[in-house]
């Protein structure tokens, strides 16, 4: 599995995009938006944009992930997560890959993101989050609409720096016995 900037492969992105803009599989991610065109943003004022295309080790494109970073307060905000393929397993573990990179490598102090209600990926964010030494702030109700217009609950989740690093540790010491 690799992680490369989305820019290279923005093309590849925004066709896959189009081609399952309809298909209810991926109504979660699109949220009921139905109109709007998809484009990597720029970066623009205190937030800053990430964007990594996740490829197999065949460089095939499996899927796309985004966050946006506020740069005052180190916080990482507004993800977006969408497996083109059907490797959860690999795509899985690009997510967390992500989400670690955001402590160990950027330094950053939290993490935070939602999931629609409803979701099939809702059990597995539970559980990432938990193993990572986040927890579930809370469910926001009537945030999100699907396809048919249907209206959805959001569940937030929130990981902390130390709270991470804590659980990491305590992960490595039960892999070394």
């Amino acid at each position: 599995m690799k992680l490369v900037n989305a820019k290279l492969y923005e093309e590849q992105i925004k066709r896959r995009m189009w081609e399952i803009w309809y298909d209810e599989k991926y109504q979660y991610y699109f949220g009921g938006s139905w109109r709007n065109d998809f484009s990597l943003a720029d970066n623009n004022g205190d937030y800053q944009k990430r964007a990594f295309a996740v490829l197999n080790n065949s460089d095939e494109l499996l899927g796309y992930i985004s966050y946006s970073v506020d740069n005052e307060l180190r916080i990482a905000q507004w993800f977006g997560a969408i497996n083109f393929s059907n490797d959860k397993l690999t795509f899985g573990k690009a997510l967390r890959q992500v989400i670690e990179d955001c402590f160990l490598k950027f330094g950053l102090e939290v993490v935070e993101w939602c999931v629609i209600c409803g979701n099939p990926i809702e059990k597995s964010y539970d559980r990432m989050c938990e193993k990572l030494g986040g927890h579930i702030i809370g469910v926001r109700h009537r945030r999100a609409r699907d396809m048919a217009g249907n209206v959805h609950d959001d569940k937030s989740y929130e990981i902390l720096r130390e709270d991470f690093l804590k659980a990491r540790s305590i992960q490595k010491k039960e892999q070394s016995t």
